[in-house]
């Protein structure tokens, strides 16, 4: 399940104005992680440049920024965006306790 939020970003050049939460990391995360820090989270993220991991065979372009820092303490969030649509995608959120990234 997905929820849907106005927000108004500009990533990578391009301007975008939803962004969808994925409901997937309430499975293992709901105790750390929740849709308002993901959308600070996000926020984060406005008027940068970032450089995507893979790309789908539908065009989605899978992004992960690891650790993201939001009141001193480390995330990682899994993000895509694609080249059609003016929504950035939110496919998982955690918080990391030990800042360390991972590969």
């Amino acid at each position: 399940m997905q929820r849907e939020y106005l927000l108004r970003l500009i990533v990578n050049g391009r301007t975008l104005n939803r962004v969808l939460i994925d409901s997937h990391y309430e499975i293992r995360h709901s105790d750390t992680v929740n849709d308002a820090l993901i959308l600070e989270l996000v926020k984060k993220l406005n008027g940068g440049t970032f450089e995507h991991e893979k790309v789908t065979l539908a065009g989605w372009e899978i992004y992960a920024n690891d650790p993201w820092y939001l009141d001193g303490k480390p995330y990682r969030i899994v993000w895509c965006l694609h080249p059609e649509e003016t929504c950035l995608g939110v496919i998982n959120v955690f918080r990391r306790p030990d800042g360390k990234i991972s590969k």
